[in-house]
């Protein structure tokens, strides 16, 4: 009854937003033409633009349905064809929604971590302290681990190691790779919709392996084969461009930001013991030790990324130096 009533209301501010969004602009324009009032700067449209796209976005994944390729619970499948009514439709496929992923959390059974057993609202809250610590240690680790580092090294040292960084791109392009050798190995991981009880994205798991698996091609590639030939260049005695020289930091960057957008993945495995199938050592859930190791890991690859772009990014001090040799300053 609850998801009947809720689908309801929602789907009538659906039937109505429109034509109330159109009033309130054409009032806004004739009280504007008639008091002259300025026009919104630049900063507030992007701010509106942004709230917009939120609301928008979390309009979207709260309604959006599975999978075309996944099929439903048989009861819900009874309970939808069942109601006739456009809104009780939409309240049967919100239940399918919920039902699918309790259904793939029972498939998987108890994780070693035990946190799929709890209420959603605990897993939610672990989920969130995950990703809160990953970006504390994450900036602890370039700020005060680096200057230490850096601070006990010879002179240039710490310098002449961050140029190497970039040989990271490497494993991301072989990553990148896999998610196309092995599709139905990173399927297996992605979170269904429903679950940790706040987890609604649109598309479908093949959806986003793919795309991921391009972006962890082309970023891969911007800052190996980069970084290669900015060195290169270099050690032609030619100029490099000023796109050739942002374009590894640039590409660090998008590393960066793209090793949290498939962290969920990752966060999965160890809240609800997915298996990448095929991949995963007996297609056993891997134990709570290992998914420790991995995140102290994955801080270090978060900084390492963020530390490349803030040295060789674009418009920082690094960037108008060698790739491959040359005094760097410790800024």
């Amino acid at each position: 009854k609850c998801a009947f009533f809720s689908a309801l209301f929602f789907r009538l501010i659906a039937h109505h937003k429109a034509a109330v969004a159109m009033d309130v602009a054409v009032a806004l324009a004739k009280r504007r033409q008639r008091h002259r009032l300025p026009q919104p700067r630049l900063g507030s449209r992007i701010a509106m633009l942004f709230v917009v796209g939120t609301c928008s976005f979390a309009g979207i994944a709260l309604f959006v349905g599975p999978p075309a390729s996944a099929d439903p619970p048989a009861s819900a499948q009874r309970a939808a064809s069942a109601i006739s009514s456009p809104v009780a439709a939409s309240a049967a496929a919100t239940l399918a929604i919920a039902m699918s992923s309790e259904a793939a959390s029972a498939a998987l059974g108890p994780a070693p971590s035990g946190v799929n057993m709890m209420p959603e609202s605990q897993q939610a809250a672990i989920v969130i302290a995950i990703f809160v610590a990953l970006a504390v240690l994450t900036a602890l680790t370039v700020g005060p681990v680096f200057g230490g580092v850096r601070s006990l090294l010879p002179e240039g040292w710490f310098a002449n190691w961050r140029r190497t960084w970039p040989i990271l791109g490497a494993f991301y392009m072989a990553a990148g790779v896999s998610h196309f050798t092995a599709e139905e190995a990173f399927e297996a991981i992605y979170p269904p919709a429903g679950t940790w009880g706040f987890w609604y994205l649109p598309g479908s798991a093949q959806f986003h392996v793919q795309w991921t698996g391009v972006a962890e091609i082309a970023g891969g590639s911007g800052l190996f084969l980069g970084a290669i030939a900015w060195a290169a260049a270099e050690a032609l005695g030619k100029e490099p461009p000023a796109w050739l020289r942002s374009l590894p930091g640039l590409a660090a960057l998008g590393l960066f930001v793209l090793t949290w957008v498939v962290t969920p993945a990752n966060v999965y495995m160890f809240t609800h013991g997915a298996q990448m199938v095929g991949l995963t050592p007996g297609d056993a859930a891997i134990p709570v030790t290992f998914h420790a190791v991995r995140g102290v890991l994955q801080v270090v690859l978060l900084s390492l990324l963020w530390g490349y772009y803030e040295a060789f990014g674009p418009g920082n001090e690094a960037s108008s130096d060698s790739a491959s040799g040359g005094s760097v300053s410790s800024a």
